[in-house]
């Protein structure tokens, strides 16, 4: 990875990172305005439902398009690009509307494959909800495809700074819901999407794209995408079989269950969207030209360097979930409509989630790793395998541990996975550095037993000490958290560099060099 590679990396986490807390935000409105009960379930499961049956479709094309967007840019130039980009954005666009007469005609039926647990006024409402939000599948295609057209024309800040205005929209509704009803909210969703696509359009336009009303299903470029696409299409439809076998078993628990789950995932996915996702994004076009160009030692070279990156950042990132995962939940959810059975459903699910946050960042570069290299398959293979031991173990651990077992066959699952799809690539390219990348796994984990302990101390004293003046409120708890874990990661920094970890001090050069051109 170049000096100008990391640091932009480190821009586009800090765009993902405005995205996030946005959506932590959007979510802790939610969570204060209606708490953990029916509308919220009815609501989340709802807007999960177009999430599930397009956005694989969504996914498979964006990430297939990029390498023939060069292509064709490479041999006929940007207005073939055009014209393509026009051709397959119809095509879409046509096919998600037959997806919305038909999700409208069956919204009952739907509604209840994705919660089996719903009944009387709680179904009714999510299959209000559905009829409407069915209709956001047209615009997750086009934001799909735009977005990826941008990245590839050189905005790759756009994958991280599109959900911003997605999250406000959504922020409002919930604001304007909590005064009047609720369906204020759904409706507020849909123009959020909608919102998404306004905010890329004066970016399509500078770059000089214009759309054409064609369909031409003989163009040989379509045929290639479609070969692509569809290995990667079964992969994302499998994956999503995870989120909807948790949310069917967590509607047969508790009420509150599904959001509960719901918030625990997207806190843990916060750090694998700022981190894994901005380096995987920013590493995809590069692994793909050096693919094409046939440079198996610095495409290895690259591999290594990101999974040890990913690596050393996540660890402590995972010691901090586990060892605060009622802390956190209780700071940021726990007012209003929010109690405390709310914060430990969802903690609880938090703790286990977050065991496998490692695996769940390496798992989005190792994929991208093979699509890289023009493999749709193996993906598919392991993710088909993942959904499996998911199944599995979901079912057996539910009716032990809760909703706590429906995180921890995931985190299981996910483990499994990574470790299928890091033995697939070494089979496919040779060696990738395993021993080097053992070893900093290694000093990564002692640094974060070191500042496991450290915050474990910190954090008991400053309680200790606060509890002699009842200092018990959220705000207390949010300020004991904080010191705890800034002295954790400095430990964890100071171990790190002791034991000559080389990703850290290529982090600060990075870091430094940003710096250096922007004051300087």
């Amino acid at each position: 990875m170049s000096k100008k590679t990391k640091t932009t990396a480190l821009v586009l986490m800090l765009i993902i990172l405005t995205s996030k807390i946005t959506g932590f935000f959007r979510d802790i409105v939610l969570a204060q305005t209606f708490g953990a009960g029916e509308i919220t379930d009815a609501y989340l499961t709802a807007l999960n439902i177009p999430v599930v049956l397009f956005d694989g479709i969504s996914a498979a094309l964006g990430t297939t398009f990029i390498p023939i967007y060069f292509k064709i840019k490479s041999s006929k130039g940007q207005e073939e690009v055009n014209k393509f980009t026009s051709n397959i954005l119809n095509i879409v666009i046509l096919i998600s509307l037959v997806f919305v007469l038909l999700g409208v005609i069956f919204a009952p039926y739907i509604v209840k494959i994705f919660a089996v647990g719903f009944k009387g006024d709680v179904f009714d409402l999510t299959v209000n909800y559905s009829k409407i939000l069915i209709f956001s599948m047209v615009f997750i295609a086009i934001n799909g495809l735009v977005s990826s057209y941008l990245v590839a024309s050189g905005n790759v800040y756009i994958s991280g700074a599109i959900t911003i205005p997605f999250n406000i929209f959504v922020i409002i509704a919930i604001i304007f819901a909590s005064v009047t009803e609720s369906y204020v909210m759904v409706y507020g969703t849909l123009i959020a999407y909608i919102a998404q696509l306004l905010f890329q359009l004066p970016l399509l336009i500078k770059k000089g794209y214009k759309h054409r009303l064609t369909v031409n299903l003989r163009d040989e470029n379509i045929r290639q995408i479609l070969f692509l696409v569809i290995p990667v299409f079964i992969g994302s439809y499998i994956n999503q079989i995870n989120a909807v076998v948790n949310r069917t078993l967590a509607s047969t628990l508790d009420s509150g269950s599904i959001t509960a789950l719901n918030y625990a995932n997207k806190l843990n996915m916060f750090a694998v969207g700022v981190i894994a996702v901005a380096i995987s994004t920013i590493m995809y076009p590069i692994l793909s030209k050096l693919a094409s160009e046939g440079n198996k030692k610095l495409f290895k070279i690259n591999i290594s360097k990101s999974i040890n990156m990913i690596v050393i950042i996540m660890l402590p990132i995972m010691v901090v979930m586990t060892t605060f995962s009622k802390e956190i939940v209780k700071v940021l959810f726990e007012e209003g409509s929010f109690n405390s059975h709310d914060t430990y459903l969802t903690s609880t699910a938090l703790f286990f989630y977050s065991i496998g946050i490692l695996a769940y960042g390496l798992k989005e570069l190792l994929a991208k790793s093979f699509y890289s290299l023009q493999d749709t398959k193996t993906p598919v293979r392991n993710a088909t395998i993942s959904v499996v031991i998911n199944i599995v173990f979901s079912i057996i651990l539910v009716n032990i541990m809760g909703i706590g077992g429906l995180a921890l066959a995931s985190s299981i699952s996910a483990t499994v996975t990574t470790m299928l799809l890091l033995i697939s690539l070494r089979k496919k390219i040779g060696k990738i550095g395993f021993s080097y990348i053992l070893k900093t796994f290694i000093k990564g984990a002692i640094a974060s037993i070191v500042m496991y302990i450290i915050m474990r101390i910190a954090y008991n004293y400053i309680f200790i000490y606060g509890s002699r003046f009842a200092l018990e409120s959220r705000k207390f708890i949010a300020f004991n958290c904080f010191i705890s874990v800034i002295l954790g990661m400095s430990t964890y920094l100071i171990v790190v560099f002791a034991l000559k970890v080389k990703e850290v001090k290529e982090i600060f050069d990075a870091i430094l060099f940003k710096l250096k051109n922007y004051f300087i």
